[in-house]
């Protein structure tokens, strides 16, 4: 009965109590800033010019995610309010999995090569808690982007999944 009472428990806190408070994690898309930094504004303008194909901009701009910020799943839980503040308040280190999918998802939209419709955000519920990762659509081939899990050793074009 306990066993039962603590997968209910889970299931209401992961699925639905995460989805509904926690900032650019929800059941539906969060809204794209109408105003971004200009550093970032700068840095998408140069990967821009430097991309020749969508496919490459959108390599180049996870890398530049993923030069600047990376994932771990202890550091999920010990700076969990980080969930809670802007995206572009951290310049590197830790960021949680949705916020960096936002930043990358800001990348794509604001280059003018891919729109908000080419950009879907997935869920995992059981990758430890729970993980959020992007299905791009790059020239008609959707694509896992995952740029929290490549400090784990997930690679472009994949995502996490379960524990791994």
């Amino acid at each position: 009965m306990e066993l039962f009472i603590f997968i209910l428990l889970y299931i209401f806190v992961v699925f639905i109590g995460v989805r509904l408070f926690v900032p650019y994690f929800g059941f539906t898309k969060s809204p794209l800033p109408s105003r971004i930094p200009d550093d970032f504004d700068q840095t998408i303008h140069k990967i821009n010019q430097q991309s020749k194909t969508n496919h490459e901009y959108l390599q180049n701009a996870y890398n530049f995610i993923t030069s600047k910020y990376y994932g771990n799943r202890l550091n999920t839980i010990l700076y969990f309010w980080r969930v809670f503040d802007s995206p572009f308040k951290r310049t590197s280190g830790y960021l949680h999995c949705e916020l960096q999918n936002y930043l990358l998802r800001t990348m794509l939209v604001k280059s003018g090569r891919f729109t908000d419709n080419d950009i879907r955000t997935k869920v995992v519920p059981f990758n430890f808690i729970i993980h959020q990762y992007l299905d791009i659509n790059v020239d008609g081939k959707w694509i896992h982007i995952d740029p929290w899990a490549k400090s784990i050793g997930i690679p472009f074009g994949k995502h996490a999944f379960l524990f791994g």
